[in-house]
């Protein structure tokens, strides 16, 4: 018996024989359910569709270096910082999109999103659908925060993006952020963390702004 973790603290016990069965096919299905990334993105935002140029390869090669686990020890933390338009959000969901089909679990959000999903789940049934949503966000084996920065700044906001984001620096755990903002332009405690993984400046003309341009 194989033990495969559906969602952090659920387990799923699947027979030796059936598990080749179970692994490529429902549980990428299943988690992809889970993951909150874009369902329109799955053919669109993969690697092989990147539009590489001068200044985004170097994100490109982090990227993909990221999704094969071989940051040479780092903390398991990646960061695409640059104006928008460059491709940082595709950069993010081509791994989210790899990290599922390798029957990982994914949860993608816009940061702003994250939250009000936090404030909403907090509002409606107390700390249950709360505490359910932060304990994916904490725990599953990849986190996409998109936007990062964009989002209105509260006391309350910055308590839950540092609880997240120090959990999975405890325990390092992987964890992809996209922002607009350079690092000194964000919570101070949430930029010293994200310096000890993997930084990756985004340069060039926005791809939005050019013929045929898709890059968000």
């Amino acid at each position: 018996m194989s033990w495969i973790e559906r969602i952090p603290g659920v387990l799923e016990g699947i027979p030796e024989n059936d598990k080749a069965i179970a692994d490529p096919f429902i549980l990428p299905e299943f988690l992809a359910t889970l993951s909150n990334m874009p369902t329109n993105t799955k053919q669109t935002h993969r690697f092989n569709t990147f539009k590489l140029a001068k200044g985004v390869k170097d994100a490109y090669d982090a990227a993909v270096a990221f999704t094969m686990d071989t940051e040479g020890g780092k903390l398991p933390f990646l960061t695409f910082l640059g104006l928008p338009g460059l491709g940082k959000t595709h950069l993010a969901l081509a791994i989210g999109w790899d990290y599922l089909e390798m029957g990982r679990t994914v949860f993608y959000y816009h940061v702003a999103g994250l939250l009000n999903a936090l404030r909403d789940g907090y509002k409606h049934s107390g700390e249950a659908d709360y505490e359910h949503i932060a304990a994916y966000a904490r725990n599953c084996s990849l986190l996409i925060l998109d936007d990062l920065g964009a989002e209105k700044d509260t006391e309350w906001a910055g308590e839950q993006l540092d609880m997240i984001i120090d959990t999975r620096y405890e325990n390092s755990k992987r964890l992809v952020v996209t922002t607009n903002l350079t690092l000194d332009d964000l919570p101070a405690r949430v930029a010293d963390r994200l310096r000890e993984g993997t930084l990756v400046h985004l340069k060039g003309e926005s791809f939005r702004k050019t013929k045929g341009g898709t890059h968000v």
